[in-house]
């Protein structure tokens, strides 16, 4: 039988994989080749990406509206610049 563990037991002992992950997420989430990619082939799933990255955002920022501003305004240009 396995010992339970803690929810922060868990998050210490894996700390390292969960900071090597959410590094890895924000170069990917800032590559517009890979944006532009999944947005051709899958939409919803985009969204969903942004969606949980916004949520993020409000629950883990004292100025999230600021940066949420920020991030918009930035697809936004990206979206204009194709055009």
């Amino acid at each position: 039988m396995s010992k339970k563990i803690t929810a922060a037991e868990f998050f210490d002992k894996n700390n390292a994989a969960f900071i090597k992950f959410g590094r890895l997420f924000t170069r990917k989430i800032t590559d517009e080749q890979l944006i532009s990619a999944l947005a051709e082939k899958d939409l919803e799933k985009l969204a969903k990406v942004f969606r949980l990255v916004f949520e993020m955002l409000e629950e883990n920022s004292p100025d999230s509206n600021s940066q949420l501003s920020e991030m918009i305004s930035a697809y936004s240009q990206i979206g204009e610049e194709e055009q």
